[in-house]
């Protein structure tokens, strides 16, 4: 069984890599923004629907980034209250 400085540690080293995550994810999502603004561009005056779907499924995978962003960063907050806690 760990001791509680072994805990607090291991949750800190979870949070640090919760924070690597979060940074992966927004180099991601910077990467998306950026495609999603040169299909928006290149489709100006295009109404084709594969245009049009595809801008939508990048929007949602922009969407579902940034909610895998909010719920990691609150997974951070909880750990960091067990932290101060224990």
């Amino acid at each position: 069984m760990a001791n509680v400085e072994e805990v607090k540690a291991h949750v800190a080293a979870s949070v640090d890599g919760a924070g690597r995550a979060v940074t992966g994810i927004q180099q991601i999502t910077d990467q998306l923004d950026d495609a999603l603004a040169l299909l928006r561009m290149t489709a100006i005056g295009s109404f084709h629907p594969s245009v049009a779907n595809a801008i939508a499924q990048l929007e949602q995978a922009r969407t579902r980034l940034d909610e895998a962003t909010q719920l990691t960063r609150a997974a951070m907050d909880a750990a960091n209250n067990f932290r101060t806690v224990i």
